[in-house]
């Protein structure tokens, strides 16, 4: 996979706030999702392991999202 590109940061940003206020479509979701799997797979090749684990903790805010889990 390529490196991120500078549109898809920011929706990724665009993204990340709407899940922050709890408003993100599932089709958005997945989106965000696609996005950081991209963005955790740049970091990894980069060899920044605390980039990749920052963007694992926003997957998992996103699945938990997904899974309807709105406490």
């Amino acid at each position: 996979m390529g490196r991120i590109t500078p549109e898809q940061a920011k929706r990724r940003q665009e993204l990340t706030e709407k899940l922050r206020m709890r408003v993100l479509t599932i089709n958005e979701a997945e989106e965000l999702r696609q996005l950081l799997e991209m963005e955790k797979n740049q970091a990894t090749s980069l060899g920044d392991v605390i980039g990749a684990l920052a963007v694992l903790v926003l997957i998992g805010l996103v699945i938990d999202y997904l899974s309807g889990d709105k406490r």
